[in-house]
């Protein structure tokens, strides 16, 4: 795939993060607003975009894509924890400065909505969006792994906070495949919804739409928020590069190179490989007793960086994956 096609992928993603950061610094977006436009876009927006790109997809309705993409999106981020907490000892970080939340922040790709404008520009071609359903098929994996193994590690205690799994985007993954699987997905669409399931369906695909442009934006109001609240610490930052954006890489790569994959995981494989450190392990860390600054560092110098390394990682990817 020609560089600058995945350069032009890329640039319209960083420009809404970039409408959020200006938003948010000329007070359009207040803290107040921004609250409630999060609620709106993880309880409404984001389980619309689930339900509209799962019910009735093939995809989801295959045992072995489940547990390919479900234990892929678990086991990657155990690994990814578990390299960045090696990496938190060589630094020297301790328990109660930081070595926790780092294993937990640089551990964790941004795994939604980045990646879901990538894959629509470089591998959706016509109407044919099953890959959508796959990413969020992989994200359960990635949620269950965040909520209960990143809050085991962050509070030390023997289990996760199970409770958090109860949310908009997972419950609307499992909705999605169960009604496909039965083939009750059909009532809320015209071929077996008549005019009402027609009607519904096409609002759960307008209000779905508005979840990425959306969720960028808030991306970008709050990075306004944590921009210059903390130092930069250079060990902190070398750490997150090496294992976010140099580490990990390859190992995602070698996932969608070698294992026996469907094409559309390991179109997704290849697209979160890429990716910064996400922004949910700054929430796990204020929740539960974490050290947020260090979450926040991972995920500015990771986001940063990854303006330079992401169509590189994308461009290699898509060549070693599919030739």
């Amino acid at each position: 795939m020609d560089f600058a096609v995945i350069i032009q992928a890329i640039l319209p993603v960083y420009l809404l993060v970039g409408v959020g950061l200006a938003l948010r610094g000329l007070k359009v977006v207040t803290a107040e607003m921004e609250k409630g436009m999060i609620k709106l876009v993880i309880h409404c927006l984001y389980p619309c975009l689930i339900l509209d790109k799962t019910l009735g997809n093939d995809l989801v309705r295959q045992v072995d894509v489940l547990a390919w993409g479900v234990g892929l999106g678990f086991g990657l981020i155990i690994i990814g924890m578990a390299l960045s907490y090696a990496v938190a000892l060589v630094l020297g970080l301790k328990p109660g400065t930081g070595r926790r939340t780092f294993c937990v922040a640089v551990g964790v790709q941004n795994y939604g909505y980045i990646a879901i404008p990538l894959l629509a520009a470089l591998f959706v071609v016509g109407q044919n969006e099953q890959v959508f359903g796959v990413l969020f098929i992989h994200s359960l994996g990635v949620e269950i792994a965040l909520w209960v193994v990143g809050v085991m590690i962050m509070t030390g205690s023997a289990f996760g906070n199970l409770k958090l799994l109860i949310n908009g985007p997972t419950v609307s993954v499992v909705l999605g495949v169960l009604l496909s699987a039965t083939g009750a997905w059909q009532f809320l669409d015209s071929s077996g919804g008549g005019v009402a399931g027609g009607g519904v369906r096409q609002a759960m695909s307008w209000l779905g739409a508005c979840a990425f442009p959306m969720g960028l934006v808030l991306i970008g109001a709050t990075m306004y928020d944590l921009i210059g609240k903390e130092k930069l610490s250079p060990k902190i930052a070398a750490g997150t590069l090496v294992v976010r954006l140099a580490v990990m890489p390859f190992i995602f790569l070698a996932a969608a190179k070698w294992l026996p994959l469907i094409p559309e995981l390991k179109q997704v494989l290849v697209v979160q490989a890429a990716m910064p450190a996400a922004v949910s392990p700054i929430l796990v860390a204020r929740h539960y007793g974490g050290s947020p600054g260090v979450a926040v560092q991972a995920v500015i110098a990771s986001s940063i960086v990854a303006l330079v390394t992401m169509p590189l990682w994308i461009s290699y990817g898509i060549r070693l994956v599919f030739g």
